[in-house]
């Protein structure tokens, strides 16, 4: 699965967009976050790094840029150069990382498939009282709607309502607030 996921995504690298008609909602969604200062975070499933520029101003002390796409890592090396940014083309579950402040699945979440390994590989690397959040620039019928042709779903899933994704994970996170509407989706879970 993984082979394809990568093959999948390196295709449509080129032509990604980061959507700057979303930005404001990004930073709506950055701002939810609440994301402490001098923060270890992963970006999973980074993409061409459209949440970097948010991120940074939030001040981390580092941010670990996950993709399986080897084309999509490449090309965010190139829009972004910080020191702050360490860049991995991997599958994330099975990745070594450091002990972790928080992990952000930004448009990315529906293609982590297998949600039990996913909560497992959390659990063992996000530090206790450390954040876990799930959020999209668009509402979770868009996403699906996106997600829903032939080669697409078989590489994800369908996002539910928050409260269930949520509870995919309550063995070793709390969930601490969440938003299902029509502009956004996101979901903010803290590490037990």
């Amino acid at each position: 699965m993984c082979k394809e996921m990568a093959t999948f995504f390196d295709r449509l690298a080129p032509d990604w967009d980061n959507a700057p008609l979303k930005y404001e909602v990004r930073e709506k969604l950055t701002a939810m976050m609440d994301l402490p200062p001098n923060s270890v975070i992963v970006d999973a499933g980074c993409g061409k790094g459209v949440m970097f520029e948010h991120l940074m101003k939030k001040e981390p002390s580092k941010i670990i840029a996950i993709d399986v796409s080897g084309e999509m890592i490449r090309l965010a090396k190139e829009l972004f150069i910080d020191e702050r940014i360490e860049y991995i083309q991997g599958d994330l579950y099975t990745v070594t990382l450091p002990i972790l402040d928080i992990v952000i699945f930004f448009n990315s979440y529906p293609h982590f498939i297998d949600k039990g390994k996913l909560a497992n590989k959390l659990a063992d690397v996000i530090k206790k009282g450390g954040l876990l959040i799930i959020a999209h620039s668009l509402s979770k019928k868009d996403i699906n709607g996106c997600h829903s042709g032939k080669n697409v779903s078989a590489l994800s899933v369908p996002l539910e309502n928050a409260e269930i994704e949520a509870d995919k994970f309550s063995d070793y996170f709390i969930l601490d607030s969440f938003v299902d509407n029509e502009e956004m989706y996101f979901v903010r879970l803290i590490r037990r």
